[in-house]
């Protein structure tokens, strides 16, 4: 995995640094730290595609030159997949810091302990982006991330699909489908119904909103189990913050 660390301070960026080292030792994980003194450096590296395989980026907000908002928001121009984590000494920029997508804020002097517990969260969403189903549609093999899954129905004697990007058939019955999706962030919220509770925006009474607009439909007989089972979702989520 590459990790960039943009950081002008020496002992900062060495103690940042060997946070990363230890961590990923520990895990038993070959790591690539890439380090920058300044952002101009990071970015003129970055805007070449040299780091286009980076995962994580630890930036510092005030830094001379460009700040780390600066290099955020210059990021997110072509890349909204990278983790960004900041490291400031004030609390100043944390609304800046969320509009671009900020993983996670931390005030200085970092700590490995706050360290270890946003890179095993990170370790998870990754594992999470490359995870993926394979279903049979229209007699061809097809890769899903389970990331892009929206929600998935039963239409007639198929199921359907929805991604982020399309909408695949398959005779693979729902309840084939859900064993092959245990453990994962997904919820049978009725008899024809499976969502994907990363896609959950809302509740809406008997309904789950999702980002894109479409709604799936709550089973009366089990309404407060479903709901009680999100909830507990966005808990054990709010609980890795």
């Amino acid at each position: 995995m590459k990790i960039i660390v943009c950081e002008d301070r020496r002992e900062d960026r060495t103690a940042l640094c060997a946070y990363i080292h230890t961590f990923f030792k520990q895990m038993g994980c070959p790591a690539e730290i890439i380090a920058y003194a300044d952002g101009e450096s990071f970015l003129r590296h970055f805007n070449t595609g040299n780091l286009k395989d980076a995962k994580i980026a630890f930036l510092d907000i005030y830094m001379s030159g460009m700040t780390g908002i600066d290099i955020a928001r210059s990021i997110r121009e072509t890349d909204e997949e990278l983790a960004i984590i900041f490291t400031t000494t004030s609390p100043d920029h944390s609304l800046d810091g969320y509009a671009v997508g900020a993983l996670q804020y931390f005030m200085k002097p970092v700590e490995y302990a706050e360290v270890k517990k946003t890179l095993n969260r990170c370790v998870k969403l990754f594992a999470d982006s490359i995870r993926c189903i394979e279903v049979l549609s229209d007699r061809l093999t097809v890769k899903i991330p389970l990331k892009d899954i929206r929600y998935i129905e039963v239409y007639n004697t198929m199921c359907l699909i929805h991604t982020v990007a399309e909408t695949v058939k398959s005779y693979r019955p729902l309840a084939k489908i859900e064993q092959q999706l245990a453990g994962d962030a997904f919820l049978r919220t009725h008899r024809s119904y499976l969502v994907n509770m990363r896609h959950v925006q809302k509740i809406a009474g008997d309904e789950f909103l999702l980002s894109g607009g479409e709604t799936v439909p709550i089973r009366k007989n089990d309404q407060l189990t479903v709901k009680q089972t999100y909830m507990d979702y966005l808990s054990a989520l709010a609980r890795e913050m």
